[in-house]
C-alpha cells in the first residue's frame, strides 16, 4: 500500500497539514526552525517511499486534463494508420481541453509515478497491458480504452471488423477466379488480435467455396520464403492477401524484381489504405478502414470515464467496418 501523508506526520511529530504544505512547498523558510522542520519532513517523506498525490490535489480543483497513452514500443505507434488514429485522437481530446500524456512501459518504472502519482485523468493503449500496469490504473482509479485491441475484455474497446475485411478481400479473389490462394504475415508483425481475425475470414471464405481450393498461409515467416512460394511450382498461388500493406509492398517489389507480372501472373490484396498505396506500380487493391474515426471514438470513450459527471463503469466496444478499395493490383486468375 502506498505510504499515506498521515505515516509521514506521525514519523515527524508534526500535523498532517504541515506535512501536506511541504509537500507542496506553501512553507516559507525563512526562520531557521521552519526550514529544519521541512528538511526533516521531507527526509521522512523519502525514506518512507512517499509520493505526493497529484491527482488528489488536482481534483480537488478539477481534473488533470491528461490522458496517457500507454505504449512499450515506440515502432508501434509511429508507423502505419495508428499515426493517423493518435493524430485523429490528439485533435479530438484538444477539442475538450485535454492533451495526450505519452506513458512509456518499458525500461524503468517512470510510468508507475506519472499514473500513481496523479499526472493523467484517463489512459488508452493499443496493446495488452501486464498484470502490473493494470493494477495501478486500477487502484489509482484511472479508467483504460483500448484501440484496436481486444485482449481484455473489462476494458471499452475501439476495434475493426477484420474478420469482414479479410472475408471481403478473399471473396472478391475468388470471384476473379482464383483458386491457389495465400494469406501472408510478416515476420515483423507483432501478436495481435487482427492477424487472428483477418485469418479467420480468410479461412471462412475459403472454406465456404468448397473443392477445387487451395488455401495456403504463412504466419509470421520473412519475405523471402512467401516469394520462394510465389515463383516456383505450377500449383503456386495466384491471389494473394497480406496481412498489411508492408507484406504487399515487399512482395510487389520482389514480383518486379523476378519479372512477374501484377496482375497478370499474381494479384495481391493487402489492408490500410495509407497515401503511398494509390501511388504503387499498379496501384494496390486494399481494405480501407476509417483511422480517424478510432481516434475520435476512443476520445469519447475515455472523456466519458472522468470528473463527477463520469457515466457507467461498463465496458462499451465500438466497431469500424472496413470497405473493400479495389485498384490495379488484383485481376482475374491466369490461364495455367
Amino acid at each position: 500500500m502506498p505510504v499515506t501523508i498521515y505515516e509521514v506526520a506521525e514519523r515527524a511529530g508534526v500535523s498532517s497539514s504541515t506535512v501536506a504544505r511541504i509537500m507542496r512547498g506553501d512553507v516559507k523558510e525563512v526562520q531557521e526552525r521552519s526550514a529544519e522542520t521541512a528538511n526533516r519532513v521531507r527526509r521522512i517523506a523519502k525514506e518512507l517511499g512517499y509520493r505526493t498525490n497529484r491527482r488528489a490535489r488536482a481534483l480537488s480543483r478539477g481534473v488533470t486534463h491528461g490522458i496517457g497513452l500507454l505504449y512499450s514500443s515506440d515502432r508501434w505507434l509511429f508507423e502505419g494508420v495508428n499515426t493517423q488514429v493518435i493524430n485523429s485522437l490528439v485533435g479530438a481530446l484538444q477539442e475538450d481541453g485535454y492533451h495526450l500524456v505519452f506513458v512509456p512501459l518499458g525500461g524503468n518504472d517512470g510510468w508507475e509515478d506519472i499514473i500513481r502519482g496523479g499526472q493523467i485523468d484517463g489512459a488508452v493503449t493499443f496493446q495488452p497491458l501486464h498484470e502490473r500496469v493494470s493494477s495501478a490504473l486500477a487502484e489509482s482509479n484511472v479508467g483504460v480504452v483500448a484501440l484496436a485491441d481486444d485482449s481484455d475484455a473489462s476494458l471499452s474497446q475501439v476495434l475493426v471488423d477484420d474478420y469482414a475485411g479479410a472475408y471481403a478481400a478473399t471473396r472478391h479473389l475468388l470471384k476473379l477466379g482464383h483458386r491457389q490462394l495465400l494469406y501472408y504475415v510478416h515476420e515483423s508483425v507483432k501478436q495481435h488480435c487482427s492477424v487472428h481475425e483477418r485469418r479467420r475470414g480468410y479461412g471462412a471464405a475459403a472454406s465456404e467455396h468448397g473443392q477445387g481450393l487451395e488455401a495456403k498461409e504463412l504466419i509470421f515467416v520473412p519475405e523471402e520464403e512467401a516469394v520462394s512460394l510465389l515463383v516456383s511450382g505450377d500449383s503456386r498461388p495466384t491471389g494473394v492477401l497480406c496481412y498489411s500493406n508492408l507484406e504487399a509492398t515487399l512482395l510487389c517489389h520482389a514480383m518486379w524484381q523476378y519479372g512477374v507480372g501484377i496482375p497478370r501472373d499474381i494479384s495481391i490484396l493487402g489492408f490500410n489504405d495509407m497515401f503511398s498505396t494509390k501511388y504503387m506500380t499498379p496501384p494496390l487493391t486494399t481494405v480501407a478502414f476509417d483511422a480517424e474515426r478510432i481516434g475520435k471514438l476512443g476520445a469519447e470513450l475515455i472523456l466519458k470515464t472522468i470528473g463527477p459527471k463520469a457515466t457507467s463503469c461498463e465496458s462499451v466496444v465500438r466497431t469500424i467496418k472496413p470497405k473493400l478499395i479495389v485498384r490495379g493490383s488484383t485481376g482475374p486468375a491466369p490461364d495455367r
